[in-house]
């Protein structure tokens, strides 16, 4: 899933926390729920601005079950990169494979790199905006329920200018 362009941008990080988001769950599969959950928590920044209010995501992302049948109450963003921070460093090579990815977050990261680059005219690792987008013309339940929590989709369309493929 990952390429060399990716490197230096946002979606390794978002792939690590969507893998323990997955773990949390009780799931072996990465779902685009994680990769949403993910966005809010490595890049809430870069996402904020396409809700009204920005809470609803954090109260959409809050309620999703966990393994143990609760759902969490609040999400410290900083403390859970540190923790997966720190379970990297118990890695030797640096990189926790925690999941496999699922066939619809597999077409979902593959939309968003392609909007990506037809953006940039070039190969290019997608952002979060781009990977949001994707998760929303591909999960149909889930654009619904984001949209419920307030995400505004045609600006957020607007903004990365995407058409699928």
């Amino acid at each position: 899933m990952l390429e060399t362009i990716d490197a230096w941008g946002v979606f390794p990080l978002l792939l690590q926390v969507s893998g323990h988001a997955a773990m949390e769950r009780g799931s072996e599969w990465i779902e685009p729920l994680d990769l949403v959950k993910a966005i809010y928590i490595a890049d809430l920044e870069h996402v904020s601005a396409f809700w009204n209010p920005w809470e609803g995501f954090e109260r959409l992302v809050n309620d999703q079950e966990l393994a143990n049948g609760h759902s969490g109450t609040y999400i410290n963003r900083t403390l859970y990169l540190v923790r997966i921070e720190l379970a990297m460093r118990e890695i030797p090579e640096g990189v926790i494979e925690l999941r496999r990815v699922s066939p619809t977050l597999q077409k979902i990261v593959a939309t968003a790199r392609k909007i990506a680059s037809d953006r940039s005219g070039a190969a290019a690792t997608p952002s979060s905006r781009d990977l949001l987008f994707a998760t929303c013309s591909l999960d149909a339940e889930l654009s619904e329920s984001l949209q419920k929590s307030g995400l505004h989709l045609a600006k957020l369309a607007a903004e990365v200018a995407g058409k699928l493929p």
